[in-house]
């Protein structure tokens, strides 16, 4: 007799636990989604100061690409960014190639660059020479790095399956409980 109500009892718990945590914890968590670029979060400088000029566009296909042109006065040098001072590192967060046409295309590989680029933090600069010698400017002085944005919060997102869990726990501990004293008391009896 002892075996099957303990075995019953077993069972109970199983499945008041399975049916308490899990809906739980399913119901405050989202599904993982592929990771994409989102359109107008770069920020572009022309010889490190924001003025017109400089378009780019995200790839419609892939979402991890961006396509940087410089349509403005002056005569187009070449490209810097602040990637690596992100702590990006050039083949395994992101790839560069220079097109034909002297626009660069940029594309995001680890999940740490797409964030970069989504919370504002990529600058990519064009290096131009205009014909007043005062705004001319050389690679080397016009880079500009930000500091990448940091969470100083040290709480992690609430899910809610440590509150379902224990409230399982305590519910099939004292079912368990009642269970065993009622069948130690009709022993005694």
């Amino acid at each position: 007799m002892k075996k099957i109500i303990s075995l019953v009892i077993a069972a109970m718990m199983a499945v008041s636990m399975f049916a308490v945590t899990v809906p739980a914890m399913a119901a405050n968590v989202s599904s993982p989604t592929a990771a994409t670029l989102q359109e107008g979060k770069a920020q572009t400088t022309v010889n490190g100061e924001t003025r017109q000029g400089v378009t780019y566009s995200v790839n419609a296909q892939t979402k991890k690409s961006v396509t940087f042109t410089y349509n403005g006065e002056g005569t187009f040098k070449s490209w810097t960014d602040n990637l690596s001072a992100l702590g990006l590192a050039e083949g395994t967060d992101y790839t560069k190639a220079l097109n034909a046409d002297g626009s660069q295309t940029i594309t995001f590989i680890s999940q740490k660059a797409i964030t970069s680029w989504n919370n504002g933090s990529v600058v990519v600069n064009a290096v131009v020479e205009f014909a007043d010698d005062a705004t001319q400017a050389t690679e080397k002085d016009t880079t500009k790095a930000t500091e990448p944005k940091k969470n100083s919060s040290s709480k992690s997102p609430a899910t809610g399956a440590s509150t379902a869990v224990m409230a399982g726990a305590i519910a099939a501990a004292g079912a368990g409980i009642a269970v065993l004293a009622a069948t130690k008391k009709k022993e005694n009896d």
